[in-house]
C-alpha cells in the first residue's frame, strides 16, 4: 500500500474530496473469504487518507458457461415438474386446485437470476514446489520491506 505522501496518492487525494475517485478493483476469493486489490492501491490509500468511502468495483466468478445451459435445463425441467404435478393435483381435486404458475414462476425466475448473479467459489492451483516455493517467494518479494514476521 503507497504512504499518504506518495505522489499518486497525493493526486488522488483531490479526486476523493471531490467524489470523483475512479473505483478500486477488488476480486472475491472465497478460498482466503476475503477481498483482493487488484487495482486501485493508491485510490484507496487516497481514500482512507481522507476518511471517505473509496468507490469499489467487484468481480466475482460466476457459473461457468459450459454449466449454465445445463443449469438453466434444470431450472426449466423443475418449472415444468411442477406445473404437470398442479396439473395432477387439479384433475384429481378439480378447479379450487391452482394452477401452480404462481408458485413455480417465481422459483424460476429466482433460479435463474441466481445463475447469473450467484458467486461461485474459487478455483486454485498448488503452487508447484510447494511451501518451500512459497517461502521464497515471498521472502524475495518481501526483501526490504519492514514487515512485522509471522
Amino acid at each position: 500500500m503507497p504512504d499518504a505522501d506518495d505522489s499518486r496518492v497525493k493526486a488522488y487525494r483531490k479526486q476523493a474530496r471531490e467524489g470523483t475517485l475512479p473505483p478500486v478493483l477488488l476480486w472475491w476469493v472465497s478460498g482466503l473469504d476475503c477481498h483482493l486489490i487488484l487495482d486501485g492501491h493508491a485510490r484507496l490509500a487516497a481514500a482512507i487518507a481522507e476518511s471517505v468511502e473509496p468507490p469499489l468495483l467487484q468481480l466475482h466468478r460466476t457459473v461457468p458457461r459450459d454449466d449454465l445451459a445445463a443449469r438453466v435445463d434444470e431450472a426449466v425441467g423443475f418449472y415444468e415438474d411442477e406445473l404437470a404435478r398442479f396439473a395432477e393435483l387439479r384433475a384429481l381435486h378439480g378447479p379450487t386446485v391452482p394452477d401452480g404458475a404462481a408458485t413455480a414462476g417465481p422459483q424460476l425466475v429466482r433460479l435463474l437470476h441466481d445463475l447469473n448473479t450467484t458467486e461461485q467459489l474459487t478455483w486454485a492451483w498448488p503452487l508447484p514446489g510447494g511451501e518451500d516455493q512459497w517461502r521464497r517467494i515471498t521472502r524475495e518479494v518481501t526483501a526490504g520491506q519492514d514487515w512485522p514476521r509471522i
